[in-house]
């Protein structure tokens, strides 16, 4: 059984000219990022752009990462939706397609009490029966993961961990030290290192597909003891995370790619598409980082 750790890709979602999926560049992504060291692959969550994608492209998409990735790499199926009944059909299908574990945000826009998303997670995680990652990214969902909450969440035998999208690292060492058979994940890139002092068992970055060497060094570093080392990784890597930030994140890192040989195309709609002028500012960015990893 593959163990849950280490650093893992939110991968993003190629489009072809007219804007459909392009499963063809999603393999390639794939095998380039096994190559580069990822242990695993974070499919159709926020970087991979779930909320503007059809069931059937969600489908269609962890099918083609599942086929790519053949059994090598950790894949973990994010199948958040506000419906119940919509997150299940998508966990299903992911059980069935050969996901390693699922992963949910969770529901969100009607401001849902408290006990209305533990239900939630409850259905989801005995309707699928297979390890649950709870998707905590308060600034996105305004729903907040406390230590007390994930107790309760504990009832279920199919949690496997906590997605930790937050900068609150007191509550994540409160998460560890009172769950230590669980895995947590770091969620912010920028904050890597800070999350792995505080207990973390690894990371799932939308970066990490175009930074993944410089991640894999702050990760072993970190790991062999050698915190000096872990740090100076950090500062390189947030030297390029500062510029991508800059004109968008989910667009930089598919221009990013395009520089690598793998046309992702743009954004869905109404996300906005890069300029010519930050492409090239993007372009000379990563040259550099490239020559200083």
């Amino acid at each position: 059984m593959k163990k849950f750790e280490g650093i893992c890709a939110a991968l993003l979602t190629p489009y072809d000219c007219a804007g459909k999926v392009n499963h063809k560049v999603l393999k390639k992504q794939v095998r380039w990022l096994i190559d580069q060291g990822i242990d695993g692959f974070y499919v159709c969550g926020s970087t991979g752009e779930a909320f503007l994608l059809s069931q059937d492209e969600r489908k269609a998409i962890l099918e083609t990462v599942c086929e790519a990735n053949n059994g090598e790499k950790l894949v973990i199926a994010h199948v958040g939706q506000i419906s119940t009944e919509h997150a299940l059909d998508l966990g299903r299908h992911a059980k069935s397609a050969g996901a390693d574990a699922i992963s949910s945000i969770s529901p969100f826009y009607y401001k849902f009490s408290t006990e209305e998303i533990q239900q939630y997670y409850f259905d989801l995680m005995n309707g699928v029966e297979m390890p649950f990652f709870i998707y905590n990214f308060p600034a996105f969902s305004g729903f907040s993961l406390s230590p007390e909450i994930l107790d309760k969440m504990c009832q279920c035998k199919y949690v496997a961990g906590v997605k930790f999208t937050a900068s609150d690292f007191f509550q994540l060492e409160r998460m560890k030290h009172a769950h230590p058979e669980l895995t947590i994940w770091n969620g912010y890139d920028e904050m890597l290192l800070s999350g792995l002092s505080a207990g973390a068992d690894g990371g799932i970055g939308s970066t990490y597909n175009v930074l993944c060497p410089t991640i894999r060094k702050v990760y072993d570093a970190f790991r062999a003891g050698d915190s000096t080392e872990a740090l100076r990784h950090q500062h390189i890597a947030n030297d390029m995370i500062t510029l991508i930030c800059k004109f968008g994140v989910f667009a930089s890192i598919k221009t990013i790619l395009g520089f690598e040989g793998m046309d992702f195309g743009p954004c869905r709609k109404p996300f906005g598409a890069i300029s010519e002028e930050e492409k090239e500012m993007l372009k000379k960015g990563y040259d550099a980082y490239l020559k200083h990893r």
